[in-house]
């Protein structure tokens, strides 16, 4: 007798199921954006990243005092550190008006008022911040203890902006004073 050949239902229960990517076999590969704009959809990322940590700041702050202290700073892309005492944006919600929705969506939420623990205040937009820098818990204690023992056991110095602002206060106090025509007095 002559084998039987295989009907289609027969190799079918044979076969091995499918691999998950049979759906996309056959089809053509997604098209990869050109680099000028991927580059600009890394960009937006980014942006929108930073702006989420900007306004959840106030509430972190809130809820955690010390963490205002200047341990979390902004770099610009200028190079400069900018220490975090208090942020607001400078446009933070939008207008209801139909007409102006398209216009406060593009710029809400886009520049901060960055307050530091020096009292100074930074206008800042998105597209100038390069990163956010940060000091665990542990480092500040780690760099408090390396004070004191550099300075002798802790003399009651300050210790971070707190003896940046004691410093700037000294250097003010020792500073000739000046008369209202502009000379210098002379010290004592």
């Amino acid at each position: 007798m002559p084998s039987e050949a295989p009907t289609p239902a027969d190799l079918a229960a044979e076969a091995p199921p499918p691999p998950p990517y049979a759906p996309l076999l056959g089809r053509a590969a997604p098209a990869v954006e050109p680099i000028q704009r991927l580059e600009h959809t890394r960009t937006v990322f980014w942006q929108n990243v930073v702006r989420e940590m900007l306004v959840a700041l106030p509430a972190l702050g809130a809820s955690h005092p010390q963490v205002m202290d200047g341990r979390i700073a902004i770099l610009t892309r200028g190079g400069e550190r900018i220490p975090v005492a208090g942020v607001e944006p400078l446009f933070p919600c939008s207008i209801a008006a139909p007409e102006t929705i398209q216009l406060c969506m593009a710029v809400q939420c886009t520049v901060f008022n960055i307050h530091t623990p020096t009292g100074e205040v930074f206008t800042i937009p998105l597209e100038e911040i390069r990163a956010v820098h940060s000091l665990t818990d542990e480092l500040v204690r780690q760099l408090e203890q390396a004070v004191e023992e550099i300075s002798g056991g802790g003399n009651g110095e300050p210790f971070g902006f707190a003896a940046f602002t004691s410093l700037a206060a000294q250097s003010k106090a020792q500073r000739p004073e000046t008369r209202a025509d502009g000379a210098d007095k002379p010290a004592p």
